[in-house]
């Protein structure tokens, strides 16, 4: 299949350049209607203007030549629905509410749809389903939404199809808010033909699982083994899958400069979180490191502005307000994200310097959050980590990594279903091997002196007690510890080490200070409780074929 009207694109791009643009801080020409386009997936390095190693996005590349390309920004957590939400409604997803696999938006909490169609815009939009299905609040305040679910990667041709249907039926001078998301690039990393050869010659690497999301996530849970050169193959499938969406980006907008509304239209290019390829130890999206919060923003005012790259601080949450803003309606007080119309325009900051970023994950083991801030000029990140102990300890599955002080970590544990080997290691160097048993017993590994130390305890397997008729829970438990806690401090210099590599906690403790105080103004509270709902089969089917359940 080829992409939507793909050959007009290829000729308007080979017969002509990016408008001329005007000098540095023209004001942006006043939109008459917005698209926003959501790349599900979608880290912000696997793009040419944000420095990928592939040429994965040409045209894309030549677009960010008349755009503002925002160079810091961030997702609020890595996780479809309530990333997706938190661009709707300009808030937290602590403050929205609202968690997979089964929260609702509350009908207390005005979406940006909403908002619009209330200030006279038309609202069309339309998914691919999955998290991102009406019921979860997605189709409030659209005149015309849809969610077929995906199916595959060409099924971005329909979608986008679809949105320049519905701009189709505008009146003449109507303002309009366009939204459009894709799967495109999300796993399975499955591109068409054509594509899928582009990064990757011959066979996979033998004895590699394929990359879809239940094989992925069983990988994090300790169950798959990827083996040596595996996360090569699926990387270059992922950017096999950008290369392939960047062509029908390029359709896209060709028809939109066809139709005429180009010149009138700000198109805002994005993602709700990234990907992870084993740069932490993980596939999928579940971890609070850069290549997963860190996202594309990319902003196309009408024909002829000035390009810009900007490095202040923007988060998805600034979405909303930003969108609003440049249709000419009032921005609700109270939200926590913030217009970047400024930034558009050109009387932004070049600097890292305006405002903070936070970010949370949360899992029914862990809860972290993070913060994202300059010092010194420098864009810096903290994050925290704390198991959510039961009333008598903490289950882990196959791994669990910690930060523990000299001289000595202890604990008492049990082992579920069986006694369990577990490995204790710190700084790469083996400390002890424990045996423990099905009977509660008290532990103690005498730790090296020299201040905290990372320690990571692996077991010798986990099983799940649904599947040993011992209850519902689907979780891979191997050992309950109770005693201690299980928490670990990790800081970074993002701007030395984007990709997070290097943990500084040790040794900046005074900068660690800093951020934690930082940290104690994330916005925990709800606005109004989320709902839950009972998912439906194809739901459930929907969910379990991308990898979330």
């Amino acid at each position: 299949m080829r992409p939507v009207h793909l050959a007009l694109a290829l000729g308007l791009a080979a017969c002509s350049g990016p408008p001329a643009a005007p000098p540095a801080g023209s004001p942006a020409p006043a939109a008459r209607g917005v698209v926003l386009i959501s790349i599900d997936a979608l880290r912000a390095d696997a793009l040419g203007p944000y420095g990928a190693a592939r040429p994965t996005t040409p045209f894309l590349d030549r677009l960010a030549e008349r755009a503002v390309v925002f160079e810091n920004a961030f997702c609020e957590i890595p996780s479809t629905l309530p990333s997706h939400l938190s661009m709707f409604t300009g808030l937290y997803p602590t403050e929205h509410g609202v968690l997979p696999p089964s929260g609702v938006l509350s009908a207390a909490i005005p979406t940006l749809p909403e908002l619009l169609a209330a200030g006279g815009v038309r609202t069309f939009g339309h998914s691919e389903g999955g998290y991102v299905q009406g019921g979860y609040g997605f189709a409030r305040g659209f005149e015309e939404w849809t969610d077929t679910p995906y199916a595959a990667d060409t099924d971005v041709e329909r979608t986008f199809r679809r949105g320049l249907d519905s701009l189709s039926r505008l009146a003449p001078g109507e303002r309009f808010f366009l939204f459009l998301h894709t799967y495109s690039v999300h796993d399975p990393f499955a591109p068409p033909p054509g594509y899928a050869e582009r990064f990757w010659s011959g066979p996979p690497p033998a004895g590699a699982f394929p990359p879809t999301g239940p094989e992925l996530a069983a990988f994090n849970r300790g169950e798959r083994a990827a083996v040596a050169g595996a996360a090569n193959w699926y990387r270059a499938l992922y950017d096999a899958g950008v290369r392939y969406l960047d062509d029908v980006l390029a359709g896209f907008f060709a028809d939109l400069e066809r139709s005429g509304l180009a010149a009138r239209t700000t198109v805002i290019l994005t993602s709700d979180h990234g990907e992870e390829f084993l740069e932490h130890g993980r596939f999928v999206h579940t971890q609070l490191y850069p290549e997963c919060l860190r996202v594309p923003l990319v902003v196309v005012p009408p024909a002829a502005s000035a390009p810009r790259r900007e490095r202040a601080l923007a988060q998805l949450v600034d979405l909303a307000p930003t969108v609003l803003d440049l249709l000419g309606l009032a921005v609700p007080g109270g939200l926590a994200g913030r217009s970047l119309r400024a930034e558009l325009e050109g009387s932004g900051t070049a600097a890292v310097t305006r405002g903070r970023a936070f970010g949370q994950e949360e899992a029914t083991e862990v809860r972290a959050r993070t913060v994202l801030r300059a010092v010194d000029g420098r864009l810096h990140q903290l994050a925290r980590w704390s198991a959510r102990p039961e009333a008598d300890g903490f289950w882990m599955g196959r791994e669990l990594t910690f930060d523990a002080a000299p001289p000595a970590l202890e604990f008492t544990a049990v082992a579920f279903a069986r006694a369990r080997r577990v490995e204790a290691r710190a700084g790469g160097e083996r400390l002890a091997a424990l045996d423990i048993g099905t009977e509660w017993a008290r532990y103690r590994i005498p730790l090296p002196p020299g201040g905290k130390r990372r320690v990571t305890l692996t077991a010798d397997g986990c099983d799940r007690p649904r599947e040993l008729g011992r209850g519902a829970d689907e979780r891979c438990l191997s050992v309950k510890l109770a005693g201690t806690a299980l928490d670990r401090t990790e800081l970074y210099d993002l701007a030395a080490d984007p990709l997070a590599a290097r943990d500084l906690s040790a040794e900046r403790a005074d900068l660690v200070r800093t951020l934690a105080g930082e940290l104690r103004h994330y916005p925990e509270a709800a606005r109004a409780p989320a709902v839950e709902q009972e998912l439906t089969e194809e739901q459930l089917r929907q969910l379990r074929a991308l990898g979330y359940l």
